[in-house]
């Protein structure tokens, strides 16, 4: 049995996209308005009752009498800035059927629910706004960007695509934001992108191009269960700190993983050998697979008590090859060894959070490795349940609500497994950045801390592992881990009490405007096209 290791020595310091309004002539008179909107078919709303209760109901479909509201808006309107704005000529009509509706009004937020009172497929056709759409739409006098006031991530892009268009009332006049506030720029300011570039054009992709970024990469590809069993090869050797074999394996996988058809003997000779990264060792893994349906190392790896202890104690978020291997040397062998080590009690983990908080970027990186492995230690068996996409979007719904609440006019993208499509991901990775392109730099500097305290206080992180701040940039530098804002910690969504809530990893990324999609990309992963990526950069372009 492993002793417990000796106290360790203390430290000293323990929005909208950028519009382009057609222009129109302004309109003064109750006469013109009147006349404008008669000749403008009415947008039909229709009203999801689900999750909001019957007074906001009846308020809402108040709110879709248009014709009254214009009367009472004739004179010169005031937004949340004291701007004057115009009244526009659009008048909106409560449908009663679904199919019929262009806009859909709801309070739900995740998939599954929506699906008890819209079809999914006919929702993907919808603008799918939240009910606060439907309040500054009427309390502003004009349709707003349904993008802004996406009910559910999920459909943001199709109900973008499918937002009734509508002429704007004045080019100069400010886009007032999904908030009761707007602390959105006028439109002349430059903003954010709002949508990734145009998606690569897929007939453009080879699996026989040497670089991962230009290859095609499916979840599940033909060969699986090869991938499978040389993955485990690729572990071992990485667990073993044999990073050059490590990447040989990584490349090969990759390669393979892109390979459009089912590996054979017949075209094994014929077209596998002449793939990129595949040497003679390789091929005769492939080749033993295609035989057998398994290989003999892996086999050996897969029984070997070491692997076994290695590859369990690098499940827990913290420790890695080097501090697993330094574990096992110690004696160590199983989760609970770990467990008696680190003084940890299964499901308990006392931390005082405000402390880490306050004391984010004095730390050294002992005492963060350290908080990570007892607090991963402690919550393991939450931590192992993945997240299903729809979880992970209510995750991300939750967090934006309450940003918003101390700094309008942000935007997030999840990344990670969840963007390139994984159906479960083991935690949430969201990249967040101010839309202005101007003063956005200014807005999101110190606002991780902020949140992070605020989201605290909100009984939503229990926990924070790590929490940094930007640095300037520094060209010695041989990473960028340091040059965004971010916080690694510990997330419960809401709860009504009736069931324990599950503890959730998740990291939180601020990037400046300037480096949003930068960031995006680079928190997407994988790490074969993260360096494939940056390798064709600069041996191509």
């Amino acid at each position: 049995m492993p002793f417990k290791r000796p106290s360790p020595a203390r430290s000293e310091s323990s929005s909208s996209v950028e519009e382009h309004p057609s222009k129109r002539p302004r309109l003064s008179s109750p006469t013109e308005i009147i006349s404008n909107a008669s000749n403008t078919r009415p947008l039909k709303v229709y009203i999801v009752p689900a999750k909001i209760d019957s007074k906001t109901f009846s308020s809402l479909c108040r709110l879709t009498e248009r014709r009254d509201a214009i009367l009472e808006k004739v004179s010169p309107k005031k937004d949340g800035n004291g701007t004057e704005v115009d009244v526009c000529d659009f008048d909106l009509e409560l449908s009663g059927d679904v199919h019929e509706a262009d806009v859909v009004v709801t309070a739900v937020h995740m998939k599954q629910r929506l699906e008890r009172h819209v079809d999914w497929e006919l929702a993907k056709s919808k603008a799918i706004v939240t009910p606060q759409w439907l309040e500054d739409s009427v309390k502003y006098g004009r349709p707003m960007p349904c993008g802004d006031y996406a009910a559910l991530n999920v459909l943001h892009d199709e109900t973008v695509h499918e937002c009734p268009d509508r002429p704007s009332c004045n080019s100069g006049s400010p886009e007032p934001g999904p908030s009761h506030t707007s602390s959105r720029s006028p439109s002349t300011s430059k903003q954010i992108p709002e949508d990734a570039p145009q998606p690569a054009d897929i007939s453009l992709l080879t699996h026989t191009s040497r670089y991962c970024c230009c290859r095609a990469s499916p979840l599940v590809c033909p060969n699986q269960g090869l991938i499978k069993q040389l993955d485990k090869i690729k572990e071992a050797r990485n667990l073993e700190g044999e990073e050059r074999s490590m990447l040989s394996y990584a490349r090969a996988i990759s390669v393979i993983k892109a390979f459009p058809h089912v590996i054979t003997h017949s075209n094994l000779k014929r077209e596998i050998s002449k793939l990129p990264y595949l040497g003679e060792k390789l091929l005769s893994m492939v080749e033993e697979f295609i035989k057998t349906g398994q290989i003999n190392e892996t086999q050996g790896i897969l029984t070997s008590s070491r692997f076994q202890a290695l590859s369990a104690f690098t499940t827990i978020h913290g420790i890695g090859p080097h501090t697993a291997r330094k574990l096992y040397n110690l004696g160590l062998r199983t989760l609970e060894d770990l467990e008696r080590y680190y003084e940890v009690e299964p499901g308990r983990c006392g931390q005082e959070t405000l402390a880490v908080i306050e004391a984010a970027g004095r730390e050294s990186d002992e005492a963060i490795v350290e908080r990570s492995i007892k607090v991963a230690l402690a919550l393991r068996h939450d931590f192992s349940q993945t997240i299903p996409r729809a979880e992970v979007e209510e995750m991300n719904r939750v967090v934006m609500s309450e940003l918003e609440q101390i700094e309008q006019g942000c935007k997030s993208i999840v990344v990670g497994g969840y963007r390139r499509g994984k159906p479960q991901s083991n935690d949430v990775d969201i990249v967040i950045s101010h839309r202005n392109w101007e003063s956005g730099a200014g807005k999101i500097k110190g606002l991780c801390k902020r949140f992070v305290r605020r989201l605290h206080e909100r009984g939503l992180v229990t926990h924070v592992m790590h929490l940094s701040g930007f640095h300037e940039h520094n060209a010695l530098r041989t990473h960028h881990w340091d040059s965004l804002e971010k916080a690694l910690t510990v997330f419960v969504l809401p709860g009504d009490g009736s069931q324990r809530r599950v503890y959730r990893r998740l990291d939180l990324i601020f990037a400046a405007p300037q480096v949003f999609w930068t960031a995006v990309v680079g928190w997407t992963g994988s790490t074969m096209f993260q360096r494939d990526l940056r390798l064709y950069a600069k041996q191509q372009k």
